[in-house]
């Protein structure tokens, strides 16, 4: 099936079929007689064959690796729904690289993509003039991009609660295991919210271990902390995965949790209920960001208003790692 076979079959010329699938404009009427054959023959169109034409249909989605929990899950949703939509998502996968994801901007930009979606570990300066000299939609996940489109996490109120729900249940002693501040929104305003919430009941200082979202370093980190004579009642980690490199330390040294030591994550991944105990975390709604990421870039695409800032919604999850020590 070709551009010209639609044309024949539609009963209009073929150049008003190739501006029908570029994006341009046609009569109503005309396009429902496109649509229908597409749909009788199931037409699918070139992708990379659209690429200089007004409207690509291609949605650039960049990410910085696929070895954590939350990326995959969250493209997925984002994939499901621009593919509802007819868009096609192209993945760029950055390896962790700041300079691949500024290059990934660029080479979005020169195929004609017609928006770019970026989960950025951070927003620097590089992204801004990336950004600036795409000249096309550019919306981030996870970061604030305070020159643009957004969709964050409610990373701050978050920490906020799980600080109160610890404080209010008798911690005293905490310890955080943690990722570098150069994450704006896991690294600062998340940890901030965890300090803020401990403070309110009196508990001013939270010792802060630093280590990365990889669950080996996670491991390190743990061991380092209960190296020492003295331990923590309450380790409170940045992502459920590092509650998971805490869990397999206090199996080791056969401490009971949350007898000895509560720990609690943030995130609520499908393993964290089959941990023992099962974790209490901080619930991200990651269907709920997935679409309204998406929906958001459509929006841009077609050049509707948008906020420059949307916030994901959480929940707290109060499962079994968390000691009640108010007695």
């Amino acid at each position: 099936m070709t551009i010209r076979d639609i044309a024949r079959l539609s009963g209009v010329a073929k150049s008003t079929v190739s501006r029908y699938l570029n994006g341009g404009s046609v009569r109503e009427e005309t396009g429902q007689k496109i649509k229908k054959v597409i749909e009788a023959y199931h037409y699918e169109p070139n992708v990379f064959a659209r690429l200089n034409a007004k409207s690509s249909r291609i949605i650039g989605l960049i990410v910085p690796g696929f070895d954590s929990i939350v990326t995959p899950g969250l493209v997925e949703v984002i994939v499901a729904y621009l593919k509802r939509y007819d868009y096609t998502p192209l993945i760029m996968h950055t390896g962790n690289d700041l300079a691949e994801e500024i290059k990934s901007i660029e080479r979005l930009t020169a195929i004609n993509a017609d928006g770019i979606m970026v989960l950025a570990s951070s927003v620097t300066g590089a992204h801004k003039m990336a950004v600036e000299k795409a000249n096309l939609p550019v919306l981030f996940l996870g970061q604030r991009y305070l020159q643009g489109n957004s969709v964050i996490n409610d990373d701050y109120h978050a920490g906020l609660e799980l600080g109160r729900y610890l404080g209010a249940r008798g911690a005293v002693r905490v310890a955080a295991l943690w990722v570098s501040e150069a994450d704006e929104a896991v690294g600062k305003e998340r940890k901030r919210g965890v300090q803020d919430g401990l403070r309110e009941f009196g508990i001013g200082e939270m010792e802060i271990l630093e280590t990365s979202f990889f669950y080996q370093d996670a491991v390190k980190a743990a061991e380092a902390l209960f190296a020492r004579e003295i331990w923590p009642d309450t380790v409170v980690c940045a992502t459920d995965r590092i509650a998971e490199g805490v869990y397999k330390v206090l199996y080791q040294k056969k401490a009971r949790i949350p007898e000895d030591i509560s720990v609690t994550g943030f995130g609520d991944y499908e393993t964290s209920e089959l941990l023992c105990p099962p974790l209490t975390t901080v619930c991200l709604d990651l269907e709920n960001w997935g679409e309204i990421s998406a929906e958001t870039m459509l929006q841009m695409v077609q050049g509707k208003p948008v906020s420059k800032l949307q916030v994901n919604s959480f929940a707290l999850i109060e499962r079994g790692s968390v000691a009640d020590r108010r007695q």
